[in-house]
């Protein structure tokens, strides 16, 4: 650790506090902090906001010999991040020539492991031709695109019947082309996606019988797309019950008095369906009612008096080593919230905090919002190691983003702050 093996002592001699914004840490006026305590080496090595201010003069590095000069405490600070970067980070150079650099496959992002399926996006139907006139000699269920109209037909064994609208960004398989090629309609014009990859996969919307199929391409010998699965669409089955046998509204009740009520589900279909609704139910409101509202699925919370997700989010705000005073960092990686913070998706309400430090402290863990300093929620742990609080109420809106700021008296070991968010319908 950086703190073990060295001193990065800063005094601030001024009569105003100094912010080191990307450390997220405020300096007071006539304080001096040893830097190594409470920050990785990384972390300073790369803080322009450190540099910066002590090369205008307005913090001063201090150690074994004395006072260094602005310049000779700048000039040590860029010796430490040339350093770092060197031991760090590949050149251009070394990326470039073979041999010079290693990156594990494991750590390349979006890139799908070697044998797995290449995913395509969906086309619509393969197509014997892309052409202004009906192909000849076609059996049934095949398909052509007729490029006068866009529209998508099928011969049904005696005439070619106009299955749909062709629009811009739709695709089809050119049973035509050499290899079998996806073509995509791209402002106005049929454009030849080119060869696709060995094992690449996709689905077709419309086999020929109206159902989608799971095709995978054969590039080394077929040039071919191969059919590997069909999928099965059940229609709908609905329950016509009597609801209103005791009144309009007032519904049926079953007393669960011997046993778990169970659905025994088969041939594929699901035990319930819950109607996905376009707002929140407003009438008969009682606590534990479910519903789904625009795709996700709420529980009505009477003591909260509001409807609130069952999917929870978990937002993790951090900092490792002695900390005081200082935005703590989100994900508990090196990014102080209050340069970014996490960004609110939906409308949600704050319902937990859960606090720790890694020994006994005492400090205010607050949840901030928007880059300003007003506190919207605060877990206070007084002389422990930690504490919660699954009592907080707090909304938040679409469009809003958390940060979380650490305040006490003395420094706290290591402390972590998680905020659970149930999305708010």
């Amino acid at each position: 650790m950086a703190g073990e093996m060295w001193q990065l002592t800063i005094r601030n001699d001024s009569t105003a506090d100094v912010f080191i914004e990307d450390l997220g840490i405020n300096v007071p006026a006539g304080d001096t902090i040893d830097f190594a305590d409470q920050f990785t080496y990384p972390q300073i090595s790369e803080s322009d906001d450190l540099r910066a201010a002590v090369g205008a003069g307005e913090l001063v590095l201090t150690g074994y010999s004395g006072d260094l000069s602005a310049a000779d405490g700048l000039t040590y600070l860029e010796i430490v991040h040339i350093y770092y970067l060197e031991d760090n980070y590949y050149s251009k150079v070394e990326l470039q020539t073979p041999g010079d650099s290693i990156v594990d496959w494991e750590n390349i992002v979006n890139a799908p492991p070697f044998g797995d399926f290449h995913w395509q996006e969906p086309v619509e139907a393969r197509v014997l031709k892309i052409q202004s006139a009906p192909p000849a000699g076609p059996s049934t269920n095949d398909f052509y695109v007729d490029t006068d109209d866009d529209h998508l037909y099928k011969w049904d064994g005696t005439a070619w019947v106009d299955m749909k609208l062709l629009v811009e960004g739709d695709r089809v398989i050119n049973l035509d082309s050499t290899s079998e090629n996806i073509f995509e309609l791209l402002t106005g014009t049929w454009t030849d996606q080119g060869q696709s990859v060995d094992n690449a996969a996709v689905i077709v919307n419309n086999d020929g019988e109206e159902l989608p199929a799971l095709y995978i391409y054969e590039a080394e010998f077929l040039l071919a797309w191969v059919k590997i699965a069909d999928a099965s669409i059940f229609a709908a089955n609905t329950l016509d019950g009597a609801y209103d046998q005791g009144g309009p509204g007032a519904g049926r009740q079953i007393f669960v008095d011997a046993g778990a009520v169970q659905l025994t589900a088969s041939g594929g279909y699901a035990p319930l369906e819950l109607t996905d609704l376009a707002s929140a139910p407003t009438t008969g409101l009682a606590d534990g009612q479910l519903a789904v509202i625009n795709g996700l699925l709420y529980e009505y919370d009477d003591v909260r008096t509001k409807w609130l997700s069952v999917q929870r989010a978990f937002v993790t705000f951090g900092r490792r080593g002695a900390t005081r005073d200082q935005y703590l960092n989100y994900a508990a990686g090196n990014l102080s919230s209050n340069n970014s913070g996490y960004r609110i998706p939906m409308n949600a309400t704050i319902v937990s905090l859960a606090g720790q430090f890694s020994g006994v402290g005492t400090a205010n863990l607050n949840i901030r919002k928007n880059d300003t300093a007003t506190d919207i929620a605060t877990l206070a742990i007084a002389a422990a190691q930690g504490g919660h609080d699954n009592t907080i109420d707090v909304d938040i809106s679409a469009g809003d983003w958390l940060q979380s700021y650490e305040d006490s008296t003395n420094t706290v070991p290591d402390p972590m702050l998680v905020v659970e968010i149930a999305w708010r319908a």
